[in-house]
Parts: C-alpha cells; sequence; structure tokens
C-alpha cells in the first residue's frame, strides 16, 4: 500500500468527514493538487432514499410544514471524493433540512460480495463509536437502486494533513493559527477520540493526519474506520460476529503510520494505535515524517524496527520534555509505550502546564526550573503571582536576616523572617502538588 507522506492533503480541496479512501481505495487515490473528479450529471445521485416513501410528502416530494417525508430524501450537490473502492457526495437532505455527506460504493464494484461487507462494517463500526471528536454516522439505508449508502454529518473544513502542509510551506494564516501550542490542543482531542474507541473495544489501524478532520469551528472529528478491528476482550464483543473476513490481516494500514508489530503482521492490541498517535505528534512538532523517503519494502523495515529519526535531530528546537514523550509513544516494544491513549495524553497535558511528564525522569531541580523559568512561556500556564509571591518572599528574608546580622532594628527582626516564609509556603505547596500529579511511578 503506497504511504501518504506528512503534509500531503491526500483529498480534494473540499473536505468531508469520511471522504479518505480506506482499504484498496488508498491505491488509487488522486495525487495531492489534483483536481476533483469529474461528476456526469447524468449518473449524479439525484435520487436517494426514495425506498423510504411513507406519504405525507409535496407534489414535487420536498418537505412541507405537515410533510413528515420526502420523495426522494437526500438531493445530490456535489460529488466530493471518490477511491479505490467508494465515493462520496454532498447531498441535501430534505426532511431533516441539513446537508449530510453520503458514502457509497462505486458503481462498478456493487457486484463484490467482499467489498460490500466491508463497507456495511465501516458504517456499523463508525456509528457504533459515538463520540464528539468521531464523525457521527447518521442513517445506513438503500437507495431506489437496492444498493446500500450511509449518511454521515459534512464536517466543512480541511484534513490535518493539509493544515501541516501549510504549515510547511510557512502559510502565514496556518503560522498564526497553529502555533504549537494549538497543535497540541488539537492532538488532545484527537487523543480523547481513540481513548473512547479503545474503551469500546475498537482498533483503528489507520490513523493518519488524512483520517482527521479540523472543522471550521475548532471541532476535530476522526475517520475513515474501514480498517477498524475489535480489540481482544469484552468492550467489542457486540462487533465480534460482524468483522469481514477481508479485514483479518494485521498487516492492513498506511505504512507510515504503521506500529512495528502492524507492519511485522503480528497481532495487535490498542498501544499499535498509542505508536501511531506518537507518530502524528511527531509531525505536529517537527512539521516532517519520523521515517525518510524511501521505497516500499525498505520503509516497511524500518517501520518494523521503530527505525524513526530522533526527533531532536528533525527539530532540534523541540523541547527535551516533548522529545521524551514522543520517544516513549514510540518505542519498539509495546511494554514499553504507554499502556493507554490516556496515559499518553496526560503527559501531554503536564508539558502544556510548563511540567515535567512522567516519560521524562528529570530531577527535583530541574523539574522546579521548567516550572518557574520554562523555555517557551507559551508552553506554560505560570501564573505571574507566583513570581511575585516568590519574590516578595525572597526580599522579606533577605531583609529579616539582614536585619538580625545588623541589628538594625532590635528584636523584631524575626517578623521579617517569619513574614517570609509564610508568604513562600503557599507557592512552593503548590509547586509540590503540582510536582506529585505530574511525578509517580510509570504505568
Amino acid at each position: 500500500m503506497p504511504t501518504a507522506e506528512p503534509g500531503d492533503p491526500g483529498t480534494a480541496a473540499t473536505q468531508v468527514a469520511a471522504a479518505s479512501a480506506t482499504g484498496a481505495e488508498a491505491d488509487d487515490a488522486a495525487p495531492a493538487g489534483a483536481p476533483p473528479p469529474a461528476v456526469d450529471d447524468a449518473t449524479a445521485p439525484t435520487q436517494l432514499g426514495g425506498a423510504r416513501d411513507r406519504g405525507g410528502r409535496a407534489p414535487d416530494g420536498g418537505a412541507t410544514a405537515d410533510a413528515a417525508v420526502s420523495h426522494p430524501r437526500y438531493q445530490h450537490v456535489a460529488r466530493l471524493g471518490e477511491g479505490g473502492m467508494g465515493r462520496v457526495d454532498h447531498a441535501r437532505d430534505r426532511d431533516l433540512v441539513r446537508d449530510v455527506a453520503i458514502k457509497q460504493l462505486r458503481p462498478s464494484l456493487r457486484g463484490d460480495d467482499r467489498l460490500h461487507a466491508q463497507f456495511l462494517w465501516e458504517a456499523r463500526v463508525t456509528a457504533y463509536l459515538d463520540h464528539p471528536n468521531i464523525v457521527p454516522v447518521h442513517d445506513l439505508t438503500t437507495g431506489d437502486d437496492g444498493e446500500p449508502f450511509f449518511t454521515m454529518k459534512l464536517v466543512r473544513g480541511t484534513t490535518l494533513a493539509a493544515a501541516l502542509t501549510r504549515l510547511v510551506d510557512g502559510d502565514p494564516d496556518a503560522t498564526a493559527q497553529l502555533s504549537l501550542q494549538r497543535r497540541l490542543r488539537l492532538f488532545l482531542q484527537l487523543c480523547h477520540a481513540m481513548s473512547f474507541a479503545h474503551a469500546r473495544g475498537v482498533l483503528h489501524r489507520d490513523l493518519k493526519p488524512t483520517n482527521v478532520m479540523l472543522g471550521a469551528h475548532g471541532e476535530v472529528q476522526v475517520t475513515d474506520w474501514g480498517l477498524a478491528l475489535p480489540l481482544p476482550g469484552d468492550a467489542g464483543a457486540a462487533l465480534h460476529g460482524l468483522v469481514p473476513d477481508a479485514l483479518a490481516s494485521e498487516s492492513a494500514g498506511t505504512p507510515m503510520y504503521m506500529s512495528p508489530e502492524q507492519a511485522r503482521g503480528e497481532p495487535l492490541d490498542a498501544r499499535s494505535d498509542v505508536y501511531t498517535l506518537g507518530v502524528i505528534l511527531y509531525e505536529l512538532i517537527a512539521l516532517r515524517s519520523p521515517y525518510p523517503r524511501c521505497d516500499l519494502p525498505t520503509l516497511l523495515d524500518r517501520v518494523g524496527r521503530a527505525d524513526a529519526i530522533a526527533l531532536h535531530d528533525a527539530c532540534p528546537k523541540a523541547s527535551r520534555t516533548l522529545g521524551a514523550v514522543v520517544a516513549r509513544a514510540m518505542a519498539l516494544e509495546p511494554a514499553a509505550r504507554y499502556p493507554t491513549v490516556g496515559a499518553l495524553a496526560d503527559d501531554v497535558e503536564i508539558v502544556l502546564d510548563g511540567r515535567t511528564p512522567v516519560a521524562d525522569h528529570a530531577g527535583l531541580l530541574t523539574q522546579a526550573a521548567r516550572y518557574y523559568v520554562g523555555r517557551d512561556p507559551s508552553m506554560s500556564r505560570l501564573r505571574v503571582v507566583d513570581l511575585d509571591l516568590w519574590m516578595a518572599s525572597t526580599m522579606l528574608l533577605g531583609a529579616g536576616i539582614g536585619a538580625a546580622l545588623g541589628a538594625t532594628i532590635g528584636g523584631w527582626w524575626w517578623v521579617l523572617v517569619v513574614a517570609g516564609v509564610l508568604v513562600a509556603v503557599p507557592t512552593t505547596v503548590r509547586w509540590l502538588r503540582l510536582r506529585r500529579r505530574s511525578g509517580g511511578d510509570d504505568a
């Protein structure tokens, strides 16, 4: 399967949730910068959902104040994307007066039972994951031609891959809107989606920037669950009997974002997605891939050995704390990685707070220096009052000690010393609590 280079939009200019290709679709994906595929008006799906007509419709088929169901329900607006297996269209839901995305198999593939089963699986597993950061599926039904299609939320925005491309190209708007701190907060939303999916017993297996939508209003949504598999255990038991035989291969996915065990075709668990999230985090920081451009066999070999370029080599200005987080997420052995996506997200939150993550085994003085005089103020939530109180404490203590040594104010020198201690206590206690929360044993 071809690789998707970091920053390659991989989709048409108009983006929609789940428009990216899955499985075999990725093999025929349009090259970056290519115009959207032409739409033949004679074959455009202008009438979908007509099989569900139950009466109560207006004479022209459109919804009215007292009409419950329109015929046809979905009115075609535009073609959004087409891959090797399916296509996605923008349509108008005339009953609920909203725009939706409609996905269906390409007409030439509709007789393939294997692809039909995989298509239904994608619709069902996506609908099973009801989370604000996962594109919602509205309906799975059949059209007038008897072929299945499912409708999803229409996400107006761009992919994370396209946003990274703009950053690499030096786009001033992208640079202003997507600072490192902002990119890390977007990453946290991605982690929330994956943590929920794992809790529901689902492994994505094909997470990558082209499958992450950034909405126009700041929303982040994960799409393209067609290669997902149920995780071992009871959480995904409801899905076990629905998995198509074609998805049995553990090596399915996009090589550039595979975990080492995925590239080697070994059994997978949730830590495989943790590795993939580490690759995406690397790209968000360095704006490049952790792997150099190479042919597919060489790439699979490098991924299988986790032979990635160190973050500091790719981005010398990256902080040690972020480097430690990325290194742990992208560890060769699953046991050396974060045990859960939630643990990875916690460490990223800690870095955003200007504290020391669990992945970085720093000393007490180093942790204190990072919290109070961090290298990057944009990565810290240090309150001005913290520095003010500490400075006041130092001044009072110094004055008290000086007064004691010089005996300039008689026997009242101890008052300044006590006041200095009392002022220092709240800030010191707060820092110790934050350190204890960010430290602890590795899980």
